[in-house]
């Protein structure tokens, strides 16, 4: 264990941790703009092999998507097209959480097949954030020069930071004060990761600067460049954006506090123990499938966000009266009915009749975690997964209630991915 008195030093000069994109651009970690361009990729890709992200075609995409979103995330898609285009710039995102082919600079469209998963939703959200979790490593070829990579491993340095800075969390949480500050990511967690600390050492330093039993001062600036505390603080952004955290709005950014979700504890934890151990993400996914772990996540976190809701009482009491019944199932037993907005809340959805459906309580918990998706025109589209266990009692259509706001229901098939 560290002594209180120890100040580290950086293993080399430019010692950081670089985020899977170099751009500061936060929305790009929001998952409909990280999966919204990917799903709109794969629909290229399925059209013709040839296509590039500087053609008109992915221009377009990225205009439609830029409209969906400005009003909810706000970030400007459409100006980032053509051959100074979105992927040429920032493309490293898709590429180091393995949704890119890797070894493509050709400019042309081509994704892995984890990515294709991803963007055909035969992978939930979910399953994505956990796998990134446990796989996202540094140093990583994607987002770092090789020069850059092979000094991290002279210096016997491979860190898996979201992991890392959920197990410290979890740790912190048992002490009752489970988060973290933009100001302890950068001036405490990124210093002692180069340094081979162990837990319990970053838990120590934390609290004891809480109570303020040390001095920082001496300790290195591991973020000195403009853009650098901006660019550590996305691993903060995505643990909160994919549910893992809840965000306190500090003074500031750097007194922003993330709170783990205590909720979540037991299933952070089963992902945290998962060996790190190299194998393909479609094994992984296959051995996280049989845990259940993923499973959990999304059912306790559909559980949250509709118990979190203050209106939920009158939207349901409106829908169902609209309704009647579940527009999937045909069931009017208005104990297990519930009411399901179809573009969601947290994207600017409104609490109306127009943008919500009754159903059954397992449909809804479908609906919102992605394995059920509607199109506009009414085809019922289920995963994998769901297939296999509601194939036969689900109808291949269903009718759009007159009431129904089609633009809503368009935005969510082609923008939402499930929480």
């Amino acid at each position: 264990m560290l002594s209180k008195n120890f100040i580290p030093t950086k293993p080399f000069p430019n010692f950081k941790w670089k985020w899977a994109c170099l751009q500061c651009t936060e929305g790009l970690n929001d998952p409909v703009i990280l999966l919204g361009v990917l799903s709109r990729m794969r629909k290229l890709e399925k059209q013709n092999a040839g296509i590039k992200y500087s053609s008109e075609e992915f221009s377009k995409e990225m205009v439609e998507l830029s409209k969906d979103t400005m009003d909810s995330v706000g970030v400007d898609l459409a100006g980032r097209t053509g051959e100074r285009n979105l992927i040429r710039n920032s493309g490293q995102y898709w590429r180091a959480v393995n949704l890119i082919a890797p070894g493509n600079r050709s400019g042309v469209i081509e994704l892995t097949d984890f990515g294709r998963k991803v963007a055909d939703r035969e992978i939930s959200q979910a399953e994505f954030a956990a796998i990134t979790v446990q796989t996202f490593c540094l140093p990583n070829l994607q987002i770092q020069p090789q020069d850059e990579c092979e000094a991290w491993l002279r210096h016997g340095l491979i860190l898996y930071p979201l992991k890392l800075l959920l197990e410290i969390e979890c740790e912190l949480l048992k002490r009752g004060e489970g988060y973290l500050t933009t100001e302890e990511l950068v001036r405490i967690i990124i210093p002692l990761s180069g340094c081979h600390a162990e837990l319990q050492d970053y838990v120590h330093f934390i609290l004891w600067h809480r109570g303020g039993e040390i001095d920082l001062s001496q300790w290195p600036d591991c973020t000195p460049g403009a853009n650098d505390i901006r660019i550590a603080r996305e691993y903060l952004l995505f643990l909160s954006n994919y549910g893992y955290m809840e965000k306190k709005e500090g003074h500031d950014r750097m007194s922003e506090q993330y709170a783990i979700c205590d909720y979540l504890a037991d299933e952070i934890l089963q992902i945290l123990s998962q060996n790190v151990r190299q194998e393909s993400l479609l094994t992984r996914l296959q051995n996280m499938r049989m845990a259940s772990y993923a499973d959990e996540v999304e059912r306790k976190r559909v559980q949250r966000v509709r118990a979190a809701r203050g209106n939920q009482a009158s939207f349901r009491k409106a829908v169902l009266q609209a309704c009647g019944r579940c527009v999937i199932t045909n069931v009017v037993m208005p104990e297990i009915l519930e009411a399901a907005h179809i573009k969601p809340f947290k994207y600017n959805g409104e609490d109306t009749v127009a943008n919500g459906f009754a159903m059954r309580t397992d449909i809804h918990t479908l609906f919102d975690t992605g394995h059920l998706r509607i199109t506009p025109d009414g085809v019922i589209e289920l995963s994998s997964r769901a297939r296999m266990d509601y194939g036969a009692s689900i109808p291949p259509r269903m009718v759009i209630p007159d009431f129904t706001n089609r633009d809503f229901l368009r935005w969510r098939y082609e923008n939402y991915n499930g929480m």
